[in-house]
């Protein structure tokens, strides 16, 4: 297929299709003259870059995983589960640190509340 096809397929730009290739994410693909031929796996790859990207993994982050699974021939699920922990992990402390500033504005809130609402505030 080519590259309007796989575009057309995942939902990913031509654009970044070229992107995930010259970052060394997806394979270098067959040529027919001046066309990129692509394959049915590339879909799958497109597809799961896509997937990865939207739950928030960098494309540097995934680049691992394509770089293992070219040398290796294989998928390295223990890699990629481990980059999922990884990724949660930092969802997890990213979580506490928003719930640390929801409660420093609502105490914020509440000390102007009392010492200002009351009565009216004077800015000069």
């Amino acid at each position: 297929m080519l590259i309007g096809e796989l575009a057309a397929l995942t939902g990913a730009t031509r654009k970044a299709i070229r992107l995930y290739e010259a970052q060394g994410l997806l394979p270098v693909p067959q040529r027919r003259g001046n066309y990129r031929v692509y394959q049915p796996l590339d879909v799958h790859l497109v597809s799961m870059i896509r997937r990865a990207q939207t739950v928030g993994f960098s494309l540097a982050e995934l680049k691992e995983l394509a770089v293992l699974k070219a040398t290796s021939g294989s998928f390295p699920l223990a890699v990629a589960q481990q980059l999922i922990r990884q990724k949660q992990q930092h969802f997890q402390q990213e979580l506490q640190r928003l719930q640390t500033l929801q409660q420093q504005l609502a105490q914020l809130d509440a000390e102007l509340l009392q010492n200002y609402g009351a009565a009216p505030v004077s800015c000069t």
